[in-house]
């Protein structure tokens, strides 16, 4: 084998031709080979032309097949997640509406009107169950902030002037809690002037309190305070939180009572500007027992036709409140007690900081508002009571100026007054004092018949309900 490799190496180096034969033969064998070769293949595409078509077109169906049908289950697919949840978005809505709307929908197609005040009307029952708070208040006090020992007040978050606290030693401020038979814990919160704050979480509200005051306000009246609640008009003017106020329906059957009444009140309250105002829509019944010596309100959210809901404003849902005001004294005397529990959920999540926050400033100070505002309305009723006193004595008629073609006038009449009760004791020298005495009285009583007469003859007819008043205002119309 070796010698055989040896041989061929000797031949190729000695021997060029040879290789060059070599050469020349294999590339006609090349050539050869790809006339045949492509000559076979030729012919055989022209005869399995036809099956290599079918192969070819069964494969693209195929893909394309795979494609589409991939294709349309990623559509369905989407369409059906986004078909269930538009629809169930629209359902809510819908369902959402129509639950705050429907009596809005259903008596303003019958044309009658939607508010029910026999089924919504706040019971009688519900009043006199607070006749009791102020005395539930007074055991409250002595459970939380009164100390067991010296029985003097304890400190809640601030001392008050005038106010006597507990001395003891180790007294700790007021943190205790008492439990009443309803189950509810009410604890102290703060102590501001004249006012002591408790508060306790209300249940399924999210962390949310609700808050119990208790005051004495020894400056302002019972009958002042209520005036100062109910007034819508005048709470525009000293309570700057009220952007929209006004009462909208009144209980028929309390539209003409002085001592009770029920009424529907929507109020828009100004909120900081990151967030929406809020509104409300609550009924609102106070009562004045004087059995007892009790104001009470009560105010809780309703729903009422001529308060839809609005887009700029977020309704609260959840509000209710009840106060009972209890004079020193008597209603229209200065001095009153008051407790004033209430619960609002403003509807938006707030840390519990800046609850606690509003809470410490903003209730003490709308009370305050609210005693100042009552100082006020004093003070404003008796300028109204006098501004009305002289629009009544500048509308009566003088009769200088109606008389002035007459022969009869008031200087006349004061003249003649005065000859008539003279008469008398010009002559009284020369008649007992008895008979003096009765023509005295016989000269008052023609001359009043005479002043009468005169004012008819001048004025007319005067009803007999207006002639004391009349003659009461006489000296002023003289003097005018």
């Amino acid at each position: 084998m070796h010698c055989l490799h040896v041989s061929n190496a000797l031949a190729r180096r000695y021997n060029p031709n040879l290789i060059h034969a070599r050469n020349n033969t294999s590339k006609s064998f090349e050539a050869i080979g790809r006339k045949w070769g492509g000559r076979w293949v030729r012919l055989w595409l022209r005869e399995q032309s036809h099956e290599v078509a079918k192969s070819c077109a069964r494969q693209f169906e195929c893909i394309v097949a795979q494609r589409i049908r991939r294709t349309l289950q990623i559509f369905q697919l989407y369409t059906k997640i986004w078909d269930e949840v538009a629809l169930k978005s629209f359902v809510n809505i819908w369902r959402r509406r129509l639950g705050q709307n429907t009596r809005r929908y259903l008596f303003g197609a019958a044309g009658v009107s939607a508010y029910n005040w026999d089924r919504e009307r706040i019971p009688d029952n519900e009043l006199h169950r607070y006749s009791k708070e102020l005395t539930d208040i007074y055991q409250l006090r002595e459970n939380t902030i009164t100390c067991a020992k010296c029985h003097l007040r304890l400190v809640i978050d601030v001392t008050q002037s005038g106010v006597k606290y507990c001395q003891c030693h180790g007294a700790k401020p007021a943190l205790a809690s008492v439990q009443n038979g309803n189950g509810d814990q009410w604890q102290p919160f703060i102590e501001r002037q004249d006012m002591i704050m408790w508060r306790k979480e209300e249940p399924e509200s999210g962390g949310l309190y609700a808050y119990k005051v208790y005051g004495s306000f020894p400056d302002v009246s019972a009958e002042d305070f209520l005036h100062v609640q109910v007034d819508v008009e005048y709470r525009k003017e000293w309570d700057p939180t009220a952007r929209h106020l006004e009462v909208i329906d009144t209980d028929p059957s309390t539209e003409s009572c002085l001592d009770h009444r029920s009424e529907i009140v929507y109020w828009e309250m100004i909120w900081p500007r990151l967030f929406a105002n809020r509104d409300y829509v609550f009924q609102r019944r106070w009562l004045i027992d004087k059995e007892e010596g009790l104001i009470v309100i009560v105010s809780r959210t309703s729903d009422h036709p001529k308060a839809p809901l609005r887009p700029d404003t977020h309704r609260v849902s959840t509000y209710w409140s009840y106060m009972v005001i209890k004079p020193y004294t008597e209603f229209d005397q200065p001095g009153i007690e008051f407790g004033l529990t209430y619960f609002d959920d403003p509807g938006v999540n707030i840390p519990s900081a800046v609850t606690t926050w509003v809470a410490m400033s903003g209730v003490p100070d709308f009370l305050c508002r609210m005693r100042k505002a009552t100082l006020d309305y004093q003070s404003r009723k008796s300028n109204d009571a006098k501004s009305a006193m002289v629009n009544i004595v500048e509308n009566q008629p003088i009769v200088l100026e109606t008389c002035s073609d007459s022969s009869v006038s008031d200087v006349g009449y004061v003249s003649e007054v005065k000859e008539n009760t003279e008469t008398p004791k010009e002559k009284g020298d020369e008649e007992p004092k008895s008979e003096r005495s009765d023509k005295k009285e016989r000269s008052a009583e023609n001359t009043e018949d005479k002043a009468e007469d005169k004012r008819e003859s001048v004025m007319g007819p005067t009803p007999d309900e207006e002639r004391g008043f009349l003659h009461y205002f006489l000296p002023s119309r003289l003097f005018t």
